[in-house]
């Protein structure tokens, strides 16, 4: 399900990846577990009641352990918490060899998902910190694919906590213009017994809150999907349509992400031209301005890099030369090295005097990455009897695996800036005047996405086929 409406210069995107890890499941309580470390207090919270019909067989460790802390801090508090300690370790940006296998995981998965139709927009980094919560629970087999899907190289999963964990804390931004936002979740079942050091870990590196839950109350949908429409500040309204019978648990990942371009563009120079889409023509709102630019050349494209108000941030677009397409562009691309070399264009000091034409528009884009992730190398993770989650559950036994990976997002760009938010859910299972020397108009499809300059590293990045405002 991909759509991508033309709106005004602003991005906004909201990016969720739910993942779901199925097992067994059911009961009645909504309760948050967080860092007992940081919260030794707190009570137990009730939640919907468990409905009479129907019968479900327990998971092997059918109760919470009672050394888990019930608590009531919301995983925003969490956050605010391991945000803090970073901070006080003052945090470090990515190292080189974390950062390329950032830019590879980015390249190599916007390469499997331009397979898909139409608009696509993805967010490399909500699918990141997604699976690297759900790899604290991988062991074996399972954790080595999840760990040569993500980072390809001889990097630790303990690497991979503290870097996420401080390269989260360096995105953080509240502000009048700029605001980005990243939140994590863990939602299990009732009768599931979580091994209380994997909830430790993701508590303390990625400030998730862990809440439980009866999956058989329909009122656990809802009460998830408010947790998202909360977290992207109402752009992502749910990720979860129904819960399947066997699942015992989601990892959720939110990015919100919202700033004003540092030149805004003016709402006079708006006008309505044509943009050629590969189903037709079609008639859309276009900004337009006139000024020096970052106007650069890669690999048979022309780009232009625009800053928002706060320049750690900036919005790339790339117009394929010739006759070929975003998707046929993409896959002649060498994932090792594009946004490595993307990232270098787009920090250069090159102004060029630019007649710059482009697009406004607005974009929800909803897709299983299942296929995309067991193309490059996570087949084991989704395989019943096959999986080794054993670091998940207190009985420590081989029976989850990933059920599936939702990925959801929403962007809008207009004359004043951006807005973009993202979700990643993982399901659980049992067994965004002068001469002009150059003219860039973007009137057919197009690469574009967000990038952070100060990491090099990207947070979106799509195609967009068919602009609708």
């Amino acid at each position: 399900m991909k759509s991508f409406s033309a709106l005004f210069l602003a991005l906004l995107m909201s990016i969720v990846l739910v993942i779901g890890m199925t097992a067994c499941a059911a009961s009645t309580d909504s309760t948050l577990i967080t860092n007992p470390t940081t919260n030794p207090t707190g009570s137990e919270t009730t939640g919907s009641k468990k409905p009479t019909d129907g019968t479900r067989e327990p998971h092997p460790s059918t109760a919470v352990s009672p050394d888990v802390q019930l608590l009531e801090q919301k995983s925003a508090d969490l956050m605010k918490t391991v945000f803090a300690a970073a901070r006080s370790e003052k945090p470090a940006l990515p190292s080189k060899a974390a950062s390329q296998a950032y830019n590879r995981f980015s390249a190599a998965l916007l390469k499997e998902s331009a397979g898909n139709d139409g608009n696509v927009m993805i967010s490399p980094a909500s699918v990141f910190l997604a699976l690297a919560m759900t790899l604290n629970g991988a062991d074996t087999e399972t954790r080595d694919a999840i760990l040569k899907t993500l980072v390809n190289q001889g990097i630790t999963r303990e690497e991979i906590n503290q870097t996420s964990r401080d390269w989260m804390a360096l995105l953080d931004k509240t502000g009048e213009k700029t605001t980005l936002k990243i939140a994590n979740s863990i939602w299990f079942d009732q009768d599931f017994a979580p091994y209380i050091p994997f909830l430790q870990t993701n508590a303390d590196y990625f400030g998730a809150g862990a809440r439980k839950l009866n999956f058989r109350d329909p009122e656990s949908v809802d009460v998830i999907n408010s947790w998202v429409n909360e977290a992207t500040r109402g752009t992502i309204e749910e990720i979860v349509q129904e819960i399947p019978e066997d699942a015992i648990m989601y990892l959720i990942n939110a990015i919100y992400f919202k700033s004003d371009w540092k030149t805004p563009f003016d709402k006079a120079d708006t006008r309505k031209r044509i943009f050629n889409s590969s189903a037709g023509q079609i008639e859309t709102e276009f900004l337009n301005r006139i000024g020096t630019m970052n106007w650069f050349e890669i690999n048979g494209t022309e780009g232009v890099a625009l800053p928002y108000e706060n320049e750690q941030f900036a919005y790339f677009a790339l117009l394929p030369t010739g006759n070929q397409t975003p998707r046929e562009w993409i896959t002649k691309q060498d994932e090792n090295v594009l946004f490595t070399e993307l990232i270098d264009l787009m920090k250069s000091d090159s102004a060029t005097s630019v007649a710059l034409s482009m697009p406004k528009f607005e974009s929800e884009y909803k897709d299983s990455i299942k296929n995309e992730l067991s193309k490059l190398g996570m087949e084991i993770a989704f395989l019943p009897n096959r999986a080794d989650f054993s670091l998940m559950n207190e009985s420590r036994t081989k029976d989850l695996f990933i059920g599936d990976v939702i990925h959801k997002t929403f962007v809008r760009v207009d004359e004043k800036g951006t807005e973009a938010a993202a979700v990643t859910s993982v399901e659980m299972r049992t067994t965004g005047m002068p001469i002009s020397e150059k003219e860039l108009v973007f009137d057919k499809p197009f690469v574009y996405g967000i990038m952070d300059l100060d990491s090099g590293m990207p947070l979106f990045v799509g195609i967009m086929e068919k602009p609708e405002v």
